[in-house]
């Protein structure tokens, strides 16, 4: 597609000038070596002090040395000091898992072997062991954004793990910057995300002409000309011509996604390809999410040319990013005429928010909304489009634009003979409106 190969391009120019202006800015040499101090600090605390016979606990103070290396919030830290990341981990929090590591020897080693194996199938494996001894315990170890995990990775060895210690962040990264990725988010395990992310943004950025140590590439995505590109992060223009920053969600939520088992996500792949599917016998091109195509496509075989390589639209970065993570979209020609969202989560909100997002960085926009989703989640569905934040919006309140769609009527929507002979209008008879 002529498009899609001048966006590539245009994409692979950018990302080496922007390589580039990091490589002026960083001094990885540097760096480097302080990194070297760092994670020696770290491996030596693992062994002369958590893995040495209990003795006691250990003190509030060797603790936190070790903290202000993992975490950039770490009490003591100064703006100029070098740590992981920000990891969203209380400090109490820390010097508790720390001292757990040292009681409990059982989990202290299986953290070590983490730490210290090389082969990236056993890693990965050993991390899924650990999520599963730790399963229950409400001590921020094993998290589904893998911080934790990910920033001990990171403080023990900087050269060869990433200190993007979010699977979210990660996920944002692949995505934006069109890294080859195998990984089906929703069903693979823990392990295998945290270990096959680390290799396939440390390749991907090699081939990209990125060279150096897991804590170089790591930094390039944090360079301020940078981070602005992935992480959502855009300015939009108020009614009161205020200039303000928002953030544009790329990837699901971690909360929401802990919540929702295998099945109801494999339920809702079938009810995304079905949507898909009913709008191309109806004669529309079909808009896909990029990170959800390789599932659909299993269920749902669009003939050549349905499925859209790009949106034929026109709106500002921040409006594009979310209507570009709409779960089903359905044009004609230039015009987006319904939009989709098919609700797994327990809090049916992350569709929702989207939708809203829609509508509050385009007022004006004259498209049908529709979530999708199970019949026992019908009252809270309808319930949460009234709410006061969603009601207040500029331009029309979210529950005169936005519709339910119970799996059952998409079910039989996607039943009727004739659909290509059929308005879409004849949606309209399995909706159902806020009241």
């Amino acid at each position: 597609m002529p498009i899609r190969q001048e966006n590539t391009v245009t994409q692979t120019n950018n990302t080496a000038s922007l390589i580039q202006a990091f490589r002026n800015a960083y001094d990885a040499q540097q760096k480097d070596q302080i990194w070297q101090q760092l994670s020696e600090r770290v491996r030596q605390f693992w062994t002369t002090r958590i893995l040495s016979k209990p003795a006691g606990v250990l003190s509030d103070a060797e603790c936190d040395e070790i903290i202000r290396i993992l975490d950039r919030n770490g009490k003591g830290n100064t703006r100029d000091d070098e740590a992981v990341a920000k990891v969203m981990v209380p400090q109490g929090a820390w010097r508790r898992m720390l001292n757990e590591f040292h009681s409990n020897r059982a989990l202290g080693d299986l953290m070590y072997a983490v730490l210290t194996e090389t082969d990236g199938f056993r890693k990965a494996q050993l991390i899924d062991e650990l999520y599963a001894m730790n399963a229950g315990q409400k001590n921020h170890l094993t998290g589904p954004s893998g911080n934790a995990i990910g920033a001990y990775l990171a403080s023990f060895d900087p050269v060869r793990n990433l200190t993007i210690v979010s699977l979210k962040d990660r996920r944002s990264v692949i995505d934006y910057f069109n890294l080859s990725c195998n990984i089906d988010w929703d069903t693979t395990s823990i392990g295998t995300q945290i270990v096959s992310s680390n290799k396939i943004i440390l390749d991907g950025m090699h081939n990209l002409g990125l060279e150096g140590s897991a804590r170089t590439i790591a930094c390039f995505f944090y360079h301020p000309l940078v981070k602005e590109f992935w992480k959502g992060d855009e300015t939009v223009r108020r009614i009161d011509n205020k200039h303000i920053s928002v953030t544009v969600p790329t990837v699901p939520d971690e909360g929401d996604e802990e919540f929702a088992d295998g099945e109801s996500i494999r339920e809702s792949m079938q009810m995304q390809g079905l949507i898909a599917r009913v709008g191309a016998a109806m004669g529309f091109s079909i808009w896909l999410p990029r990170a959800d195509r390789s599932r659909v496509l299993k269920i749902w075989q669009p003939e050549t040319g349905v499925l859209l390589d790009e949106l034929p639209i026109s709106y500002d970065s921040a409006t594009m990013k979310t209507v570009e993570q709409i779960d089903v979209l359905w044009l004609r020609k230039r015009f987006i005429v319904r939009a989709f969202e098919v609700e797994h989560t327990t809090s049916v909100y992350s569709g929702l928010l989207r939708m809203a997002d829609l509508v509050a960085l385009q007022p004006n926009i004259n498209i049908k909304l529709h979530i999708v989703a199970p019949g026992e989640k019908r009252e809270k569905v309808l319930q949460e489009i009234r709410r006061p934040v969603f009601s207040l919006l500029e331009g029309r309140a979210l529950s005169e634009m936005c519709t339910y769609i119970s799996y059952d009527n998409a079910k039989e929507i996607g039943s009727l003979k004739h659909l290509a002979h059929m308005s879409d209008e004849v949606i309209e008879a399995y909706t159902e409106a806020a009241e």
